[in-house]
Parts: C-alpha cells; sequence; structure tokens
C-alpha cells in the first residue's frame, strides 16, 4: 500500500523552500546491493516446476513452469544498479508550535522505479497526519523531492533522524540500501508571549536607554520645578509656573539610561523527568528575561556553567538576542562531570557595574558558591532560585523518601548560606510565572531616595 506523501519532481522547486530552507545534508553510508528473496523464489520455484513437468511428460506444465524463470530473467536483465544520492533540507531556525517541511531530495543516474523512504524523528517533532514513509519513483538522470510536514512540538534543539532508502528493481529482484544520517540541528525557539519584568541594575551607565534614574537631566520622567539657576537650559523653562511667580522656573526631569546585565545559568546539575526538566526552565526564564531587557536597550551577556563554559560578552541588538537564544537553546546538563574550578570562569571580563542574576535550582554544592565569590567581588549579584521540588516525583518507599528530605534540608542550608553573605535569594515555583520573584526581589533594592534606580520594576 501506498502511504501519502507529497512528492515533487526535478523540474519544480517551491520558492519558499528555496528561500526558507537551506543545505542541511549530513553523512551518506555507501550503497549496499543484494538480490531479494523474490528471486530466489522464482528460480527455486521455476526448475522444480520444470523437473516436475519433465518427470510428469505434462507439455503444458513445462510452459507454467518457465513462466517464473522468464520472469527473473527478464529481471536481471533490465536491472542496472542505481548510484543513489540523497540530502535533505529543513530551516535553520523555528518557533515552537510551527509546521516545517523536511525535504529528503534523491538524484540518480539510473531510474529508480521503487523507492521508499523512511524517516525517523525525535520527539521534539511531530509527524502531521503520522507521515514518516513514502514510496517514490526516480526518472533517470532527474531528482524526486519528497516532502516530510512535521509540527514542532517542544523548543530547544532538534535534529531529525536517520533516513533510510530502499530501492527495489524491476519486479523487485534486486534491492539497493543506504542510510543518510542528518548533522545540522533545528533551532526551535520559545513562542513569544507577554514580556516579564525587566530587571533593572542598581548601576546604570551614561547610556541612553529606558531605566528612570534618580539623577536630574535630559528624560522623560518628572522629578521637580525649582526656579532657574545659572545653566539651565531655556529649553527647560516652565512658562506657566513662570508666569504665576513672575520669575523663570525650569522643569526638572529624570534621565533615562541602560545598564549591563548578565545571567548566570546553572545547567550543571539537572532534575526532573524529560519532558519536565529543571535547566529547561531556567533556561527559558532566562530567554524571557534577556528578551525584555535587550527591548529597553540594555547590554545583556550570557555565562552558561554546565558541560561546557561558555561566555557570551554583554551586548545590544537583535544580533545579540539570537545570539543568546542559540546559546541557551544548546544549554545541556550532563551528569558526572567534575564542576570547572573558579579560576576557569570569566570573572575578570565582568564589569564593575554589571549585575549578575543566577538562575539555578541550587542541587550542586559548588555552584551555590558561586554567587558569594561574586559578591565579595563587589558585583551587584542575585539569584533566582529555581524549586527543584517541583520536578521530582513522589517517593515510592520511605528510603527514597528520606533522601528527599536531606536533599531540602541541604538546599534550604545553601540557601541561608547565600542571604547572609547579602545575596537575595528569591524562590520560583514551576506554577509561577517569573514575574513573581522578579517582583518580590525588588523589596531587597535600594528605592529611589536611596540614590540609586528603582530596582527591580515590575
Amino acid at each position: 500500500m501506498m502511504l501519502r506523501s507529497s512528492v515533487s519532481p526535478a523540474t519544480s522547486t517551491t520558492p519558499a523552500a528555496a528561500t526558507t530552507a537551506r543545505d542541511r545534508s549530513g553523512s551518506q553510508s555507501s550503497l549496499d546491493h543484494r538480490t531479494s528473496s523474490r528471486l530466489s523464489v522464482l528460480v527455486i520455484g521455476g526448475v522444480a516446476g520444470l523437473l516436475v513437468a519433465i518427470i510428469a511428460g505434462r507439455p503444458l506444465l513445462t510452459i507454467v513452469a518457465a513462466a517464473p524463470l522468464l520472469l527473473a530473467v527478464a529481471g536481471s536483465l533490465l536491472h542496472r544498479w542505481p548510484d543513489l544520492a540523497a540530502t535533505i533540507d529543513s530551516p535553520d531556525r523555528a518557533v515552537e508550535g510551527d509546521q516545517v517541511d523536511l525535504l529528503v531530495r534523491v538524484t540518480s543516474a539510473v531510474g529508480i522505479p521503487w523507492l521508499q523512504v523512511d524517516i525517523q524523528l525525535p520527539a521534539d517533532m511531530q509527524p502531521v497526519d503520522g507521515i514518516r514513509q513514502a514510496i517514490v519513483s526516480v526518472p533517470p538522470g532527474g531528482r524526486t523531492t519528497v516532502r516530510f510536514p512535521v509540527t514542532l512540538a517542544r523548543w530547544g534543539v532538534a535534529t531529525p533522524g536517520r533516513v533510510e532508502f530502499v530501492a527495489r528493481g524491476p519486479f523487485g529482484l534486486f534491492l539497493s540500501s543506504t542510510v543518510l544520517q542528518p548533522r545540522a540541528p533545528i533551532r526551535i525557539h520559545p513562542r513569544d508571549g507577554n514580556r516579564p519584568s525587566v530587571v533593572v541594575p542598581e548601576r546604570l551607565r551614561m547610556r541612553v536607554g529606558a531605566h528612570r534614574t534618580n539623577r536630574h537631566g535630559d528624560g522623560s520622567d518628572f522629578a521637580e520645578v525649582r526656579p532657574f539657576r545659572t545653566g539651565d537650559s531655556l529649553r527647560s523653562v516652565n512658562w506657566r509656573v513662570s508666569a504665576r511667580q513672575r520669575e523663570r522656573w525650569v522643569t526638572v526631569r529624570h534621565p533615562d539610561q541602560a545598564g549591563d546585565l548578565v545571567f548566570l545559568l546553572d545547567s550543571f546539575r539537572d532534575v526532573g523527568p524529560e519532558d519536565n526538566r529543571l535547566v529547561q526552565r531556567a533556561v527559558r526564564a532566562a530567554m524571557s528575561l534577556a528578551d525584555s531587557n535587550l527591548g529597553v536597550h540594555d547590554r545583556v551577556g550570557l555565562l552558561d556553567v554546565g558541560l561546557r563554559i561558555r561566555w557570551y560578552r554583554p551586548g545590544q541588538g537583535r544580533l545579540q538576542k539570537a545570539r543568546l537564544l542559540d546559546a541557551l537553546l544548546e544549554s545541556q546538563a550532563e551528569p558526572g562531570l567534575s564542576l570547572p574550578k573558579i579560576d576557569q570562569l570569566p570573572l575578570h571580563e565582568l564589569g564593575a557595574d554589571a549585575m549578575v542574576v543566577m538562575l539555578t535550582g541550587l542541587t550542586d554544592p559548588d555552584m551555590s558558591l558561586l554567587p558569594i565569590e561574586l559578591k565579595l567581588r563587589g558585583l551587584q549579584v542575585a539569584v533566582i532560585e529555581c524549586l527543584a521540588d517541583d520536578h521530582i516525583a513522589p517517593p515510592e518507599d520511605q528510603a527514597t523518601e528520606l533522601a528527599i528530605r536531606l536533599w531540602r534540608v541541604q538546599r534550604a542550608a545553601r540557601r541561608k548560606q547565600l542571604v547572609d553573605h547579602g545575596v537575595p535569594v528569591m524562590p520560583w515555583s514551576a506554577d509561577q510565572p517569573i514575574e513573581l520573584p522578579v517582583a518580590a526581589l525588588a523589596k531587597h533594592r535600594p528605592g529611589p531616595g536611596a540614590g540609586a534606580a528603582t530596582g527591580w520594576a515590575p
């Protein structure tokens, strides 16, 4: 039975595929040529029929017995081994929930009357209508494109599985098979929702931004009205108040400035089932907060400590956003590795005015000491604790329950140690939006009356 698939001939190429997909070809194994069991059945059946016809002396039976042999001879004469070559194209980036096309292109100098294409898909890719197989034909010297529509069910980095090809010669007597292994992944970005709260660093730079400061200067937020002083600009004169007071008065405003923000992602230890991982939630929160701060012209950087150390200096603009998203999507946790030493981290590149926001589950004792080290170096540090209890399955026996209780006590001790060193720690459970810990952390920051910025703006 021929399964439904979308096949386009070699002479037609859809513009959408040409513009949105780039070459994602992988490594292809060599062709494996072999004869099918059908050829053996025809030969053995034909020879056996001839022997029976000769022994029985039945001429008509000889004609019937010779038919399988003639079919085998005709198929052998018509057959030529194909030189099948295949590539797979897919989008480089996509958004969670989108439907994309995986395009498998097959070429051969020798015509292939029957070609079976099977594709394996990861859990992040759901085939539309369950299509994972197609049966097509390839014209001599031409190309056939097979389209497999898939839905990207979950954000992250996903690579299509191996693609298996089985080509059959005339009458299905000869088989040629090969395997194509894609090598380039698809980066699936989370679907944009409402932007969460914006993290406002305590120390802002003299750079145009969107954060209100307590200093006076050119800006959009009203500060006060006072009498005119030498050096004031005539553009700031409040003519209405000046007319009432019969002397010059000026309107003073708060300047809007920007800051530097570095997200420290703890991806060293991970807990939870495959579809509900602790690091995945921390990554998604970092994406949302980075997007929000980049939207208000802050410089945002990333320090990912996990399988390997990745450092991205603070930057601005759409290019920086794409760079950070790609880095966050590839964040992986690898159990059993040794934690990098403190001198291996690029802490010397963190600016004195940069604020470090660590997203962690406090599951590793050494990683829990890193915010204290940053605090002792004079940096602004805050911790958003992704509660790991939300990712732990209920205990099945008493020993497991005792182990989980001990684990909770250890994490509570680490949390208290951070607070004792002046590092604010805000818990964040899986059923809460990221705005809640951001708003709660604002209470631990100095307000406008203390001569600093407004803290964490809800």
